[in-house]
């Protein structure tokens, strides 16, 4: 028997969702590492990504804006709380991401430092911002360079976000024929 989802809560229908920290650069050119878990693929030819940022007023969103860059950092499991905790608020300057032992290091193609710990990331420039209902952005990169550790899904354990606090391990694989 189906019930009704209260139409606040429909997006959870389509949890978990991968937990990223987004990057990017101040105008002083510190680093700002925010998570998210409203980080999704858009395509692959080109490679391409967005984030739903909840208002122009996030420090992503201006920090993006003005440089054209940011990087995708896979959260994994293992550091997951640390992860999370870089939530908190902050003001420009701070470093939440340093005061819970991530490291910064340069990345391949954009001048926005990656985190060390990450094992998969996606180095992109802003492509375009789609303005929706309720003041969310939608920043759209293309990816110019993605890493990840050998090892595939597995080594990355990348934690997979339900709704608040409220989160859980990617599973097993499952092998279907597809036709096309």
């Amino acid at each position: 028997m189906m019930i009704e989802v209260p139409l606040p809560d429909a997006a959870w229908l389509l949890s978990p969702r991968v937990t990223v920290l987004v990057n990017t650069l101040d105008e002083e050119g510190e680093l700002n590492s925010s998570p998210y878990s409203f980080a999704f693929p858009l395509g692959t030819d080109p490679p391409m990504v967005g984030v739903s940022v909840a208002g122009k007023h996030k420090f992503t969103y201006i920090n993006s804006k003005r440089t054209n860059e940011f990087v995708l950092c896979v959260v994994s499991e293992d550091f997951g709380q640390r992860a999370v905790n870089c939530e908190a608020p902050h003001k420009p300057g701070d470093r939440p991401w340093e005061a819970q032992g991530f490291h910064a290091e340069r990345s391949q193609e954009v001048n926005v430092p990656r985190i060390r710990e990450a094992r998969a990331v996606l180095e992109c420039k802003v492509s375009q911002f789609v303005e929706l209902k309720g003041g969310r952005v939608i920043l759209v990169g293309e990816v110019l360079h993605a890493e990840t550790e050998e090892g595939g899904l597995d080594k990355v354990n990348p934690l997979l976000h339900v709704s608040g606090g409220k989160f859980r391990s990617a599973g097993k694989d499952i092998l279907l024929e597809r036709r096309k």
